[in-house]
């Protein structure tokens, strides 16, 4: 007798990623050192401290039933002040703009929303989410984080690989050409491979995205009665399973008509701090304050566990001003945006002043201990087993 019933997945995002590109011949020894070679190593991957750029990607997403559809994604970038980012396909479009400190927002479909912040999240981890680029989501805080190093082989590469945080992030690199590889920690991974050189840049022209799900195995069952047994023994099994795959072109030169700027007439807008250097010129944001979800009641008499997946838009005191859920199980839905709408976090400081950003926040819902195993014992736990789960 066999039980596996699967756990939401854990997947990307949002972003408590920090990736790197090292430059060889080898990792420094030191915390001071090594933080060097990572801002250098964005430096590589940087493509936005000179104009204008067109980033063109032919994406294959995957859907919660497993169907495959193909979508168009694309950055104007006339500079870090005015830029558009356009997702494109059947019955499907979403748009970001900004222009003249303003960031004006519209889309088709709310569904298309976990696919976009998924690879806007893996093309600015290359960078470190530079505030120069065409993000939504706020940048990375690395310069204080503690790296620890290691080897992987990957593809047969050597890779050295740096790993921090919470949850852990592991980012593995080629040390002969300096290009990132792999990303993963508990949430998700990205791949990057098929590098070319741009000018001064190296990026890569295939971006895969995945999940991360954990599922339970358990062995030495109990019978319990009524039909019921329970496995003494767990044992968590990660698994990981594509989500979207993208091709990337990324040309130089092009001029770009002023209509591309133009907010549309229903386009939700928000002031968004603009200067000329916001690389240089900003303090990226931290959660100050979390507090822990309780799962709903129709969750618990239901007998549901998992991960919601939730993006808070905080507004600039910091307080989370609006929540969306992307993916998980509707039941457990209302716990996880309850308690994220209770989040705090120290703002985000761009251009000298507080702006608006936007965070992915993962909820987790884990399956308690193995119950304990009498002869009336009759509780039974049922998991989801979407991947994602899309919402009602």
């Amino acid at each position: 007798m066999s039980w596996r019933p699967i756990v939401s997945a854990r997947s990307v995002c949002g972003l408590a990623f920090v990736f790197a590109l090292l430059a060889p011949p080898v990792f420094a020894d030191t915390n001071k050192d090594t933080h060097e070679l990572l801002s250098k190593s964005f430096q590589q991957a940087d493509l936005w401290k000179q104009g204008p750029v067109k980033l063109a990607a032919k994406v294959r997403r995957y859907t919660a039933s497993a169907q495959a559809q193909n979508l168009e994604y694309t950055v104007y970038w006339a500079g870090p002040e005015r830029w558009r980012a356009e997702w494109s396909g059947p019955d499907v479009q979403q748009i970001t703009i900004l222009n003249n400190g303003k960031l004006s927002y519209v889309t088709s479909t709310p569904e298309l929303l976990w696919s976009g912040v998924e690879l806007e999240a893996a093309l600015a981890a290359l960078d470190g989410g530079t505030p120069a680029g065409p993000y939504r989501l706020a940048p990375l805080a690395y310069e204080n984080a503690k790296l620890h190093l290691s080897t992987k082989k990957i593809n047969g590469i050597e890779a050295r690989c740096l790993a921090f945080g919470k949850p852990k992030s592991t980012l593995c690199m080629d040390p002969s050409s300096g290009h990132l590889l792999t990303a993963e920690n508990d949430l998700g991974s990205f791949a990057y491979s098929d590098y070319t050189t741009i000018g001064s840049n190296s990026y890569p022209q295939t971006v895969k995205v995945g999940s991360v799900h954990t599922s339970y195995e358990g062995d030495d069952y109990v019978w319990v009665g009524d039909g019921i047994s329970y496995p003494r023994n767990l044992k968590e099994v990660h698994v990981k399973a594509p989500i979207e795959q993208a091709e990337v072109t990324v040309t130089r030169g092009e001029q770009f008509p002023d209509s591309l700027f133009v907010a549309p007439e229903n386009a939700t807008t928000a002031d968004f701090a603009s200067c000329a250097a916001p690389a240089s010129n900003f303090t990226a944001p931290h959660l100050d304050k979390s507090v822990k979800a309780k799962r709903p009641d129709a969750a618990r008499k239901n007998y549901r566990y998992g991960w919601v997946w939730v993006l808070a838009t905080v507004g600039k005191d910091g307080s989370v001003q609006k929540t969306t859920m992307l993916s998980g199980d509707p039941l457990l839905s209302p716990g996880a945006t309850n308690a994220v709408q209770r989040y705090k976090y120290i703002s985000y400081m761009r251009c000298g002043e507080a702006t608006e950003f936007q965070q992915l926040v993962v909820v987790g819902f884990p399956p308690p201990p193995p119950p304990v195993y009498t002869e009336h014992s009759n509780e039974r736990a049922t998991y989801p087993t979407c991947f994602p789960c899309a919402p009602n």
